[in-house]
């Protein structure tokens, strides 16, 4: 058995290759794989250390760099290719569901609201 101490580096370093390919097509699979470990261990270690899945974290990265994205004006098109959306309509609805707006309402808040400032 490995030190938890060992294991939780691995998962530390799992959060880092997310933070860093967050744009890139990942998943569980090569995710666990580049931190050498199971899938399944991995999820749990990883839900453990952090209290939600590696693809909910995903989820939640793509959508916070989407907000900045947006806020500095590219489009909603522009957006869901950089952050690694399948499609627009994948995008928008994830989009909506975590901030209440759709991308575009966003985008447009952000913008009204930098006159102001």
């Amino acid at each position: 058995m490995y030190p938890k101490v060992y294991l939780y580096k691995r998962i530390k370093d799992a959060k880092i290759l997310i933070d860093r390919h967050y744009s890139e097509p990942i998943d569980l699979a090569h995710i666990s794989e580049k931190v050498y470990l199971s899938k399944y261990h991995f999820l749990r270690l990883f839900k453990e250390a952090y209290g939600i899945t590696p693809y909910q974290y995903l989820k939640k990265k793509r959508i916070e760099k989407a907000k900045e994205l947006l806020s500095q004006g590219l489009s909603v098109n522009e957006v869901c290719g950089l952050v690694s959306f399948e499609s627009v309509q994948s995008f928008s609805n994830l989009f909506k569901k975590e901030t209440s707006f759709r991308p575009s309402e966003f985008r447009k808040h952000q913008r009204t609201n930098s006159n102001f400032r």
